[in-house]
């Protein structure tokens, strides 16, 4: 698919502009899904990458994504927790009524949700479990990986065994240890929503073939659309060996205006490499930080 991108909209005095992009790469089906369409209303974005196989993966992410999508304002961390618990028991009942669904359908799963609450300002609740990954880059170039992988290869990570980079290729990066639909709780997270912030929600599908600063290069594209294309078009050329899924939300420092989509200028830009300057691998966090790197 081509990436699809939101008119520019406005939200708790912030400026936003959304795009998103899903392909089924070299695998039978495309099991990943994601929504942006509920953004303008609730200030909802997710990503979810089903496994189970066959039609049961799509089935599991499509459920999940309802459930949160569906359900009641997020307006504490507890409240996604409990729709997070919520989608756990409808992938989980799903599985119990579709007889052809596999023993092993689930998902990861990850979204934001923008409020504004008193005293905090605005900001995400965001909540993450499995695998798909949230990162933010701030004005200055400061990219975090928000979430962690519940994996045993992204414990090895924490615990300063492997490099970041080498996260995918280590042995248990495809084991998720938490999971919709298996009884998996989400970690839960606040992240500030401030002029010239991006954030990204990626699937597995990307996290394996591009690295931190890389993805930081997307973020800080023109546009949410320019940075999507440059995205797919580098999956691409690399060879995914999977689906892969991206949402990117920007909020568009003060004082600009996001052009309208048709003005917005495609092809996408040139080939993301770092610059000399940046630094080819994360440092190596205090186990239960988020990294940082600093961005091309």
């Amino acid at each position: 698919m081509t990436v699809i991108a939101g008119e520019p909209l406005t939200l708790h005095g912030l400026q936003f502009e959304v795009a998103a992009v899903s392909e089924q790469g070299p695998r039978a089906e495309n099991q990943d899904a994601f929504s942006i369409d509920a953004f303008p209303e609730s200030g909802m974005l997710a990503v979810a990458d089903g496994m189970g196989g066959e039609r049961s993966g799509r089935l599991a992410a499509d459920t999940a994504l309802e459930a949160v999508v569906g359900g009641e304002p997020i307006r504490s961390l507890d409240d996604a927790r409990r729709i997070v618990r919520r989608a756990d028991d409808a992938v989980a009942r799903m599985a119990e009524r579709r007889p052809e669904a596999h023993a092993g359908m689930g998902c990861a799963l990850g979204f934001l949700s923008l409020v504004n609450r008193s005293g905090d300002g605005t900001g995400w609740i965001g909540a993450y479990i499995g695998d798909v990954r949230i990162i933010s880059r701030s004005p200055d170039g400061v990219l975090r990986l928000e979430s962690r992988d519940h994996t045993p290869a992204f414990a090895r990570w924490e615990a300063g065994e492997i490099s970041l980079d080498e996260i995918a290729d280590a042995a248990g990066a495809n084991r998720l240890q938490r999971a919709v639909g298996r009884g998996g709780e989400a970690d839960v997270l606040w992240l500030p929503a401030r002029p010239g912030w991006s954030w990204l929600v990626v699937s597995d599908g990307v996290s394996k073939v591009m690295r931190l600063d890389e993805l930081g290069a997307v973020m800080s594209a023109g546009s949410a659309r320019t940075g999507l294309e440059a995205l797919r078009q580098k999956v691409q050329e690399r060879g995914p060996d999977d689906n892969f899924t991206a949402v990117l939300v920007r909020a568009l420092p003060d004082g600009v205006q996001a052009a309208p989509l048709h003005e917005q200028t495609l092809p996408i830009p040139g080939p993301l490499t770092p610059t000399p300057s940046a630094p080819p691998r994360a440092p190596q966090p205090k186990r239960g930080r988020a990294a940082s790197i600093a961005a091309i």
